[in-house]
């Protein structure tokens, strides 16, 4: 595999998830659906990564392959707002063989949404998780988890950056809640599904003429687990330079926790 074409890869990986597993959660404000996105220190929860990369060049070249990405929760601190914060340290290789790289850290912190109205009615979020890398905070989740029920996760993402503007107007939704969902490696009884986004303008398959494009996001979290499953698709197509979509497609399966 190309070393240049990794750290694309597990950037997209890597920024496009939350996860983690505890068979100890403390629930917050009474509320059972907290135990779908479960923080504790020292826990962790390794992926196998399945990735596609569109090079987008005129013979329609793709570049498969499969690494793997840890997340390891290791430590807490006080954010500017006095919040709990936890620290979530990643890291990858390219075969099970080989020992763990560090490549990244993540910030976790539970936050509490001010309801308009106290208090709020049922179904009404009253906190979240909110996911930050690199300076960019992404509101993952937000509880009471309810079938339906849908907000701005991206909002705090700055889309006015062209590397970001992809994000814009992303509306996560909860889809299948207690459902049960096999990942390819393991099944679990008891999950729910985050829609992140979904949409798409022509396919140059169909219409070579027209630029195209393609988003696909989401995520889905089995209880007492955490993420087991990510699925990620972001391809662009020009039409005036008549060649293959450029892009990256990873699928992320949960392969071992404690």
């Amino acid at each position: 595999m190309s070393k240049k074409l990794l750290p694309i890869i597990l950037a997209v990986a890597i920024c496009f998830t939350t996860l983690f597993s505890c068979r100890k959660t403390r629930v917050a404000s009474g509320d059972p659906t907290v135990n779908y996105f479960p923080i504790t220190l020292g826990k962790y929860i390794t992926y196998a990564v399945d990735s596609i990369v569109y090079l987008g060049d005129t013979g329609c070249h793709q570049l498969e392959t499969r690494t793997w990405l840890k997340y390891a929760i290791d430590d807490t601190f006080r954010d500017s707002q006095n919040r709990l914060s936890y620290i979530m340290d990643v890291f990858s290789r390219i075969d099970e063989a080989s020992p763990w790289s560090p490549v990244r850290t993540i910030l976790l912190t539970q936050g509490v949404i001010d309801p308009l109205v106290l208090p709020p009615p049922a179904g009404v979020p009253t906190s979240n998780i909110l996911y930050s890398q690199d300076g960019t905070q992404f509101e993952k989740m937000v509880f009471p988890i309810v079938e339906g029920q849908s907000w701005p996760g991206n909002q705090f993402v700055n889309t006015t950056d062209q590397d970001f503007a992809f994000y814009k107007n992303w509306n996560y939704t909860y889809q299948n809640l207690a459902k049960s969902y096999n990942n390819g490696i393991q099944n679990y009884d008891n999950t729910v599904t985050v829609l992140e986004d979904n949409e798409s303008v022509n396919y140059p398959a169909i219409d070579t003429a027209v630029s195209a494009y393609r988003i696909y996001a989401k995520e889905i979290y089995a209880f007492n687990v955490g993420m087991i499953y990510k699925e990620f698709t972001h391809w662009n197509y020009t039409a005036y330079n008549k060649k293959c979509v450029a892009g990256v497609t990873v699928i992320m399966r949960a392969s071992d926790h404690n």
